[in-house]
């Protein structure tokens, strides 16, 4: 009875898998934690028109990180890529019938990528991520049970083509270019890491297109050329203007320059060591979105160079173990899964800062982990949980055999040096009864 206890214990535990990585863990948890308490910081600005407002965001905040902790766990438990390839096509169906189900609601800030339930509100294509680099290695997996198949690049990435084809399709129609830009350099980075040899050279030619495109943007948008092209293309005059306000922020700062230079304001009044926390003035209705967008700003302006370095801190260390174990790995699936999720969140964060500091053009793009929003929260917890069942596969699996390996290895140097000392012995003694 008691062993049949123990086990009912085992199975409804909501610790992770043995093998986990602690530090990983440790970061996205102290992340977890700072943003929710910025956000109940921001939530201040809101109490002069609702006295509740830090309790109801505090409250609705630790309901997202519970169903996000569910959806961490579960994933953790159930994931591997068998399972996944199985589904996806019915996963792939649930995600457009809930990007398609966005036009039914409302556009919010000019964009129609939310579902409105008044309670709270989803945005699918926050999933779209996560699932892009589980397509990407689903294809892998497939193809590695056909070594020798002869395949072109169409044929090898025909499923995460199609899906990112229709995904951008979407993302175009509700105007959320951010999201659309990460998916693609997930894609882009995901298919770069198989070595067949029927796409190596797609891949040689994909990274050159890369380099040349990300150069050419950049000198158009420096140049003025860019904004001006997009705003007299209709449907993305905003993103001109965004082009415009990243080159000078405060041309027009009552107008649609109000936003970032008021994220500007709030960084430069921080005198480096910060107001202190819950002291921001941005967050009395100079940043409408100061718990989400333009989070960094008010963590800046509140505990300066400090609460900018906690956030460095935090991200370089999720970055060194997604990319660290992805590098260890001789499984080219779990390449494929740590470095998107790795990608994954680099180019949230790259946006997020470059956005909020006027580098780049504000795209919309929440700081993980830190920014409020359930959907971004559920999505990043869900790559963590599956990324913590793959470190946990191959730290059993793999660097467990290789300590192996090297300790058999040893061994057998070992012997070999003292059955050499051995023959040398017995050799001196036999030339010492000769003599």
């Amino acid at each position: 009875m008691q062993k049949a206890t123990g086990k009912q214990r085992e199975k409804l535990t909501l610790k992770l898998h043995s093998g986990y990585d602690r530090g990983l863990m440790a970061a996205v948890w102290i992340l977890i934690i700072f943003g929710t308490c910025m956000i109940a910081s921001t939530a201040v600005g809101q109490t002069t028109s609702n006295a509740r407002a830090v309790l109801v965001t505090l409250g609705k905040q630790m309901v997202f990180i519970l169903i996000s902790y569910l959806a961490m766990w579960g994933m953790n438990r159930w994931f591997t890529i068998q399972r996944f390839s199985s589904l996806k096509w019915l996963i792939i169906g649930m995600y457009f019938l809930l990007m398609a189900l966005c036009f039914a609601f409302p556009a919010v800030n000019g964009s129609q990528a939310w579902i409105n339930l008044r309670v709270m509100t989803i945005q699918p294509s926050e999933f779209g991520k996560p699932l892009m680099i589980l397509l990407v290695a689903s294809s892998v997996w497939t193809m590695r049970r056909h070594p020798h198949l002869k395949v072109t690049y169409g044929q090898y990435f025909r499923i995460p083509l199609l899906f990112l084809l229709v995904d951008v399709l979407l993302l175009v129609m509700q105007r959320d270019f951010g999201t659309m830009t990460i998916t693609v350099g997930i894609y882009l980075l995901c298919a770069t890491i198989p070595d067949h040899r029927g796409i190596r050279k797609w891949q040689r030619n994909t990274l050159l297109a890369i380099a040349l495109v990300v150069i050419t943007v950049a000198v158009l948008m420096y140049s003025g050329v860019l904004a001006q092209i997009l705003e007299s293309i209709p449907g993305l005059q905003h993103i001109g203007v965004r082009i415009e306000n990243t080159v000078n922020p405060y041309t027009d700062i009552y107008g649609d320059g109000y936003q970032p230079a008021n994220a500007l304001y709030g960084i430069g009044s921080s005198n480096i060591l910060g107001r202190g926390f819950g002291n921001s003035a941005r967050i009395f209705g100079y940043l409408t979105q100061a718990d989400n967008d333009y989070i960094l700003a008010v963590i800046i302006e509140e505990l300066g160079i400090f609460g900018l370095g906690l956030l460095v801190a935090c991200y370089g260390v999720i970055e060194y173990k997604l990319f660290g174990y992805a590098l260890k790995t001789r499984d080219t699936v779990n390449k494929v899964i740590l470095a998107g999720t790795g990608t994954y969140f680099f180019l949230h964060f790259l946006l997020n800062v470059g956005g909020v500091s006027g580098l780049i053009p504000m795209t919309g793009i929440p700081l993980l982990f830190i920014s409020s929003g359930g959907s971004s929260l559920l999505a990043a917890s869900v790559s963590i949980g599956m990324c913590q069942q793959v470190i946990s596969r191959i730290r059993h699996r793999e660097l467990n055999r290789r300590v192996l390996e090297v300790e058999f290895t040893q061994i057998r140097i070992g012997e070999q040096a003292a059955a050499g000392s051995g023959y040398e012995i017995r050799k001196e003694r036999r030339d010492r009864r000769w003599q």
